[in-house]
């Protein structure tokens, strides 16, 4: 895939200044994002369904909890299947949860694979169906101040087939269905993201000229505060290493040091290996933390969502493991109003 930078600017700026948007409320609600979950037939070439469980014991820990639910695009595989297959497929899980937060507490955001929301038949999600523009392509979010200060939209905006040229990307992913399953059988984990390294830096670069935050999923790599988790995963792993050269006397803690330096490997191979490297969005400094990324629900261990919850922003992880004590576990985390006033005090660009 490609990205036009002029494009996708001009894109994010007709969002931004649109004023028919639906603009939510940060005081007082708190909310959990999801997107990318590309829910299928439920046949060999679904990516989703076995996190089918996973996504339904999160959406009953949120829906338990008062939180609002915003879905952030692809949410089914409309390229590939039909959305009668789909809809018949998950409506007895996945539907039914999201429907039991109530309409007005669901709030459907259209990406690349599920634009057919602009302008389709009723929504499975919703308890009283509507029929044409159930979903929007983006929404805002007020901070504690009453200003508007967060974007959140898929992320397909400025990219060129998924945007642009469906009319031949379309069909092809609909070919690709037929042949996805042997390519399954030679790498059955295989699922990588396809979106260029340097997607993220596109999207830094226009939220900081623009001072606002803004949240995506479409590239499948989870991103918190414009850093990725596998740069997370090599801080964790240079510290650890430091900290094994600096030795203990307790052997039992230079074994756990030894294991977390393992599994810290494994994870950031994994994420090499599944395109989850992105280009540097700041050269030689922290960036700003403008960017976040959900994610996706097609991960080969579990869910990656957002919670905007109390001030506070987490990046979190469903577990798909059933035999894990703790299924939930939360990657990293900040206060939002700090986030913000950090973005409103920094340098004119």
């Amino acid at each position: 895939m490609s990205l036009d930078i002029e494009y996708t600017f001009q894109r994010l700026d007709t969002l931004w200044q649109r004023d028919d948007l639906a603009t939510l409320e940060l005081k007082g609600d708190n909310y959990v994002l999801f997107s990318d979950l590309h829910l299928g037939n439920g046949g060999k070439a679904d990516n989703f369904r076995e996190n089918e469980e996973t996504l339904e014991l999160a959406l009953k820990h949120y829906r338990d909890r008062g939180f609002k639910l915003i879905l952030v695009g692809d949410i089914e595989e409309l390229w590939q299947f039909g959305l009668e297959e789909v809809r018949s497929r998950y409506y007895p899980s996945i539907y039914r949860a999201i429907k039991e937060f109530g309409d007005s507490n669901v709030f459907r955001i259209f990406g690349n694979h599920d634009g057919d929301w602009n302008a389709s038949p009723s929504d499975p999600t919703r308890a009283k169906p509507i029929q044409l523009g159930i979903a929007s392509e983006a929404l805002k979010m007020k901070d504690a101040n009453g200003n508007v200060r967060i974007l959140v939209c898929h992320g397909h905006q400025g990219d060129i087939e998924a945007d642009r040229d469906t009319w031949i990307s379309r069909p092809a992913v609909r070919f690709f269905r037929l042949i996805e399953p042997l390519f399954k059988i030679k790498n059955p984990r295989a699922i990588r993201s396809q979106v260029i390294r340097a997607y993220e830096l596109i999207f830094y670069r226009w939220a900081k000229l623009r001072k606002v935050v803004i949240i995506c999923g479409h590239s499948h790599r989870a991103i918190f505060a414009s850093r990725p988790y596998l740069e997370r995963c090599q801080e964790r792993l240079a510290q650890a290493k430091a900290d094994l050269r600096r030795g203990s006397a307790d052997r039992e803690q230079l074994k756990k040091k030894k294991q977390e330096i393992k599994d810290l490997k494994r994870k950031i191979h994994r994420e090499k290996r599944l395109n989850r490297e992105i280009t540097s969005v700041e050269k030689g400094k922290l960036p700003l933390p403008i960017y976040f990324n959900t994610g996706c629900g097609i991960y080969e261990d579990g869910i990656t969502g957002i919670e905007l919850a109390d001030d506070n922003i987490k990046l979190v992880k469903w577990q798909r493991d059933p035999n894990l004590v703790r299924r939930y576990e939360t990657y990293v985390e900040a206060n939002l109003s700090t986030i913000l006033q950090q973005i409103s005090q920094a340098p004119g660009q």
